[in-house]
């Protein structure tokens, strides 16, 4: 995969934050991914609560570059690790 990286100096945030469909689409079956792996979860899949927290952070910060299609992966992130916190007593 090429990466090209977003003029730094661009006065619309919207031109330097704009993603290609390719960057769209790799983040989007990354953190589909995850969501797979956790809704196949029975129990917490991590041993370090702060693996939980990293893995937390990167799906957050990735959705956001998604826009209006990350807020509905979120919400679903969100409700598996609630799920999931639930069973790690």
């Amino acid at each position: 995969m090429r990466l090209t990286q977003a003029d730094l100096f661009a006065q619309d945030d919207a031109a330097r934050n704009s993603l290609s469909q390719s960057q769209r689409a790799t983040i989007r079956a990354r953190l589909e991914a995850t969501l797979a792996r956790l809704e196949a979860a029975a129990t917490f899949p991590w041993r370090d609560p702060l693996d939980a927290v990293h893995e937390e952070n990167r799906f957050q910060r990735d959705s956001e570059l998604l826009g209006e299609e990350g807020v509905s992966l979120w919400a679903r992130f969100d409700k598996e690790m609630d799920r999931l916190h639930a069973t790690h007593v």
